[in-house]
């Protein structure tokens, strides 16, 4: 059988104690303070534990050269390769695609990623958080508890020098100055009311939709939008799941930017769509009942086709999901409807969800835009809800 090394291996000295049940028998206090080595590896879920003998292996085996099991256990432990090729860091050449580890490491060799980059998009992702358990269960904590563990914050209003600040004249005041004081994050949906068919179709182009496009190359289409984008290729999409819209069944549905059209994927029951909401956001109850969910995915194939291992790429992709996120904020507060974004969010459970290809094409955020409840339930900043209280007076909550 020939192996040879995954794409990418970082290795990391991990001293932090960590519990070890066989501690307490001996009478010890149940921790196991010895080193060990982890490997990190994108194209596995969870970093392994490696020994050195196991790590002159790795070092030994080159990333594209295959090498045959015979002449690795030549001069290594055959035990040692065994468990490196169970372990998934060395992989067979012939069946490199027979399992998910092959078909992600595959992805990886086929992507041009910083290694850097590709580690802490593997390692970054959640799956089957439930932040609303967590906190319930004490997991959370308080901003008093956060206080008296670390002490407080750095100060809210950051100063370099003590002396003097230099006044600057008043801003003016425009029709664009009204439009960012209505931009709120929303945390109280109508559970009941639908987004217009209208104002679905004026968000999803103002925001999403593709305002032109130019030939750069044979086969090379730059795309205009109304936010900025990294070289202009525009390597994010939008996949809405939908619980509640004008003439669209629940379910998933892809954006198409140039044709400014809607690619089903999936229906859906309002039951099942309820469920990948509140999985989606990671159990975050005030934004699973919103009428239109849109979970952004980069699109590393086409980032990494120009940013090659670039060390700037991965952290530009997700400017660009900043920049078309304030632009749906601006686009909902124009059109009166309540909006949200997020990047707590169960990546493992969209990249099903969307048989999305890992490491080829990822989460980043969620987005979601319906109309407002009539009163507050949960506590937010946005004073275009009014409490229930404030309501019954007559007025709004501050």
């Amino acid at each position: 059988m020939q192996l040879r090394r995954c794409a990418h291996l970082f290795v990391e000295l991990d001293q932090e104690p960590r519990f070890e049940f066989a501690t307490l028998l001996r009478g010890g206090d149940g921790l196991d303070r010895s080193a060990r080595w982890r490997a990190f590896a994108p194209h596995l879920r969870e970093p392994v534990t490696v020994t050195l003998s196991q790590l002159a292996i790795l070092e030994a085996c080159e990333r594209e050269q295959a090498q045959s099991v015979e002449s690795l256990t030549a001069t290594h432990s055959e035990a040692d390769v065994q468990l490196l090729a169970e372990l998934g860091l060395l992989l067979p050449v012939a069946q490199e695609t027979a399992d998910e580890r092959g078909e992600r490491d595959a992805t990886l060799r086929d992507i041009a990623w910083w290694p850097p980059a590709a580690i802490a998009q593997a390692y970054g992702a959640w799956d089957g958080i439930d932040i609303e358990a967590r906190n319930e269960a004490g997991l959370m904590l308080t901003s008093v508890q956060m206080i008296d563990a670390f002490g407080t914050p750095p100060e809210h209003e950051y100063r370099r020098t003590q002396g003097d600040s230099l006044a600057l004249p008043p801003p003016h005041r425009r029709d664009f100055d009204a439009l960012l004081a209505q931009r709120k994050t929303c945390r109280n949906f109508d559970p009941d009311a639908a987004v217009g068919a209208a104002d679905l179709a004026t968000m999803l182009h103002r925001v999403w939709g593709a305002i032109g496009t130019l030939e750069l190359a044979p086969g090379a289409i730059a795309v205009k939008k109304n936010s900025p984008a990294g070289g202009g290729l525009h390597a994010v999409e939008a996949y809405l799941l939908v619980q509640r819209a004008e003439g669209l069944a629940p379910g998933f549905y892809h954006y198409l930017a140039v044709d400014h059209a809607l690619e089903p994927l999936r229906t859906l029951t309002a039951e099942e769509a309820a469920g990948y909401a509140h999985r989606f956001v990671a159990g975050q109850h005030w934004f699973a009942n919103v009428p239109v969910m849109v979970v952004m995915t980069a699109r590393f194939d086409r980032l990494f086709w120009k940013y090659r291992r670039h060390a700037k790429a991965w952290r530009v992709v997700h400017l660009d999901v900043g920049h078309l996120s304030q632009t749906m904020y601006l686009s909902a507060a124009d059109l009166g409807l309540g909006a949200f974004v997020t990047a707590a969010i169960n990546d493992r459970e969209i990249e099903r969800a969307l048989e999305l290809v890992p490491m080829r094409e990822g989460a980043i955020a969620v987005v979601g835009f319906g109309p407002r409840a009539a009163t507050k339930t949960t506590l937010e900043l946005d004073d275009l809800v009014p409490t229930a209280a404030s309501r019954a007076a007559g007025g709004d909550a501050g």
